[in-house]
């Protein structure tokens, strides 16, 4: 479990600065939150230690890595089956999102596909589990993942400025 509440203003506005730009490098991280390239290093140090930073990523579009098809499969599970769902998920790479969720549905899987039947060889999988519903994604409107950190939205934070 990790302790992200309990983060300062310089460690919210190291986050803010890597969640736009994750190749910042180190000394114009320290430059922005006027410490020592060292103190800054020391500082990232500690937070992926704690798991607030948990990676660096670079982003490549669906279509560029050849997925046409983008779909939400809703699903509903009795019992002892939910223990399956992982197995699929695990042994699927294209699964890219599953959350397990209130209301009529109990998951909700994101799935990137080549093609239909790629589509279908993978909710079929799904489909001996529990009953499914798939939609397939016209358009993503927006994918912000995590907000981005600022000192004003942060929780717990301390009142020392840091820029």
């Amino acid at each position: 479990m990790t302790d992200q509440a309990t983060f300062d203003a310089v460690d919210a506005a190291l986050i803010a600065v890597l969640q736009v730009d994750g190749r910042t490098p180190l000394t114009e991280l320290a430059r922005i939150v006027r410490l020592g390239t060292s103190a800054t290093r020391s500082r990232l140090i500690r937070l992926e230690e704690r798991a607030i930073i948990t990676g660096y990523t670079a982003t490549v579009p669906p279509a560029a890595a050849g997925f046409a098809l983008h779909a939400v499969v809703r699903m509903k599970v009795h019992g002892s089956l939910f223990d399956q769902v992982n197995d699929v998920i695990q042994q699927e790479p294209q699964v890219v999102r599953c959350l397990r969720i209130t209301g009529e549905s109990c998951y909700s899987i994101e799935i990137l596909a080549h093609d239909m039947t790629d589509l279908e060889r993978i909710t079929s999988r799904f489909s001996r589990i529990g009953s499914i519903t798939t939609d397939l994604v016209y358009e993503v409107v927006t994918d912000r993942g995590t907000p981005v950190i600022s000192r004003e939205s942060t929780p717990n934070t301390t009142s020392r400025p840091c820029c």
